[in-house]
């Protein structure tokens, strides 16, 4: 498949949704699935430990761009940096109360951690490595809406003059 890359300089609008990790397969990084105590990659047939699951990023956005909205997917280790650790570092953490000083339910860690996110993202300007999807979904006014998925993302842009430099046409 032939998939055009480019830059786009987007505000992010806000989060798609409060998932931002998921155990990935080491091979191929696809969802794994986790039964009991064994995993099982359903795309390229890996299995092993499921204590042994690496864990990856996952961070849907919806973005603005001048007048168009996007949905982006950013995946994997660009964004370790603005976590602080990797995945599987975050879900261990998550995973473990002796790590947390004041042990929280896992409702409440997650609305703490949705929170943080938003307040990391949301209103701020990004540069976000895209490739155009198959994928075109129509506004009710007619607008195309499209959603990328994307390679690595820069840190925050704050100088306006580069928009036009990496604007996305």
């Amino acid at each position: 498949m032939n998939r055009r890359r480019k830059f786009l300089l987007a505000s992010v609008l806000a989060l798609q949704n409060s998932s931002f990790i998921y155990p990935s397969c080491q091979k191929c990084f696809s969802r794994i699935i986790l039964v009991s105590k064994r995993s099982n990659c359903p795309k390229c047939g890996s299995a092993g430990e499921a204590e042994n699951a690496i864990y990856r990023y996952k961070l849907s956005l919806k973005v603005a761009e001048s007048n168009k909205l996007f949905g982006i997917t950013v995946f994997g280790s660009c964004l370790d940096a603005f976590f602080g650790l990797t995945a599987t570092g975050l879900h261990r953490y998550i995973q473990d109360p002796s790590e947390i000083p004041e042990t929280l339910d896992s409702d409440t860690t997650q609305n703490l951690l949705t929170k943080a996110v938003e307040t990391c993202f949301v209103g701020q300007n990004f540069i976000f490595g895209v490739t155009d999807s198959v994928c075109f979904l129509q506004f009710p006014l007619g607008a195309k809406r499209k959603w990328m998925t994307t390679w690595p993302i820069s840190p925050l842009v704050t100088d306006p003059s580069l928009a036009e430099e990496f604007s996305a046409d």
